[in-house]
């Protein structure tokens, strides 16, 4: 790993974040990756890091909703343009569903489970935010996933 690696932090990228610098997260992501760092060390340690502080901001008052959507918009879109690397041509004949509860907005972390699942080899259908339980009990049995991976922030959201 090259050592300009170590010197990026989730402060960095959070900095970003927090000026809506879309242009500037995409290359802070790009370069870390390109320099030799995994695409779980940057989830991992960056991006995660710095949407756990985007959210203590947003908790305490510190920015606006606006700000914390932003922020979320973002990774998203980053998430987005780095997947090209995420694809595994090695599958190893396993599915995986994985989705929010009703009422749960909140699916960048289980996007990025999925993300992982997929450069495992797994067949991974990520259904996103606000999936209605029926919906979900539906695709299921199209599908008949080897696992579910069911993803809330606020207990609340589990209705079964």
């Amino acid at each position: 790993m090259n050592d300009s690696l170590v010197q990026v932090t989730h402060k960095e990228l959070l900095n970003l974040l927090m000026s809506g610098d879309r242009s500037k997260c995409s290359e802070l992501v790009r370069n870390y990756l390109n320099n030799g760092a995994s695409i779980e060390v940057l989830y991992e340690t960056i991006i995660k890091e710095a949407l756990y502080e985007v959210g203590e901001l947003w908790e305490y008052n510190k920015i606006s909703v606006a700000t914390e959507h932003l922020a979320s918009a973002i990774v998203e879109g980053i998430l987005n343009e780095i997947y090209f690397k995420i694809i595994s041509g090695d599958k190893i004949n396993k599915t995986v569903i994985l989705s929010c509860t009703e009422d749960e907005y909140h699916q960048i972390g289980i996007k990025m489970i999925s993300d992982v699942f997929e450069m495992n080899g797994w067949n991974s259908y990520f259904l996103g935010a606000n999936t209605p339980t029926d919906e979900l009990i539906s695709f299921s049995k199209t599908i008949k996933p080897d696992i579910f991976a069911i993803s809330l922030s606020i207990y609340f959201h589990l209705r079964y």
